[in-house]
């Protein structure tokens, strides 16, 4: 019965896995709006808060007429190494390496994006980069507050 119940358990983990998990996209939400009226001309530079296990990001975006001309998206592991195309060759599996590189590729493509459609809320999050794209939303908003200042 202890070998059973212990079965199970380990199972139930397995199946759950581990909270921090990146593979579940995260919703896109009405509260992404921003508003560029009050923005003012020039290049704006903010770094993200740490997440423990992954670092952080950084955010420039360039505003010229209240518009979002230009926007550069970077991150950083817990080391300080911005994370490119050798960021998770040291990790265990394949899959592993795959996922980070997924977390860099989303990267370009929110920093595009946002300067395609001007508007955070149209940005969907990319299954495997949801850290990241926590920590654009946030250097996003928080960009756009400051241009507006």
């Amino acid at each position: 019965m202890k070998k059973f119940f212990a079965t199970i358990c380990a199972i139930g983990i397995f199946l759950t896995g581990c909270g921090g998990d990146e593979n579940i996209s995260a919703p896109k939400s009405a509260t992404n709006k921003i508003n560029l009226h009050a923005a003012k001309d020039g290049i704006y530079t903010v770094e993200s808060s740490l997440d423990e296990n992954f670092g952080k990001s950084v955010l420039t975006l360039t505003i010229r007429d209240k518009k979002i001309i230009a926007a550069e998206f970077a991150g950083y592991d817990l080391f300080g190494k911005l994370k490119d195309e050798n960021y998770g060759s040291l990790a265990s599996t394949v899959a592993d390496y795959q996922k980070a590189q997924a977390a860099v590729d989303a990267m370009k493509i929110y920093s595009d994006k946002l300067v395609e459609t001007q508007d955070l809320s149209k940005i969907d999050a990319i299954s495997g980069a949801t850290i990241s794209y926590n920590q654009f939303v946030e250097t996003t908003k928080r960009a756009v507050e400051i241009a507006a200042d």
